[in-house]
């Protein structure tokens, strides 16, 4: 992957930044979607997320939309 994101909830994405996607990323991908499926059934090494970022510029957006943060409380 190009990066691990530590998420203020405590998961771990497997961020990858791609523009053009080929065939071999879309299977890397697909086992990486898997791995995450089967580590977070075992649930001995917290919680996992996988993303694709098409666009640099969004990745923040694209974050907080997937992984918002956590509500503040009303004082």
């Amino acid at each position: 992957p190009d990066f691990l994101v530590r998420m203020t909830d405590g998961t771990t994405v497997i961020l990858e930044i791609k523009g053009y996607l080929t065939d071999e990323d879309r299977q890397k991908h697909e086992v990486a979607k898997r791995w995450v499926k089967a580590v977070n059934n075992w649930g001995g090494c917290g919680t996992w997320a996988f993303h694709v970022c098409r666009d640099p510029q969004q990745l923040a957006r694209e974050l907080r939309f997937l992984f918002p943060p956590p509500a503040q409380a009303a004082d």
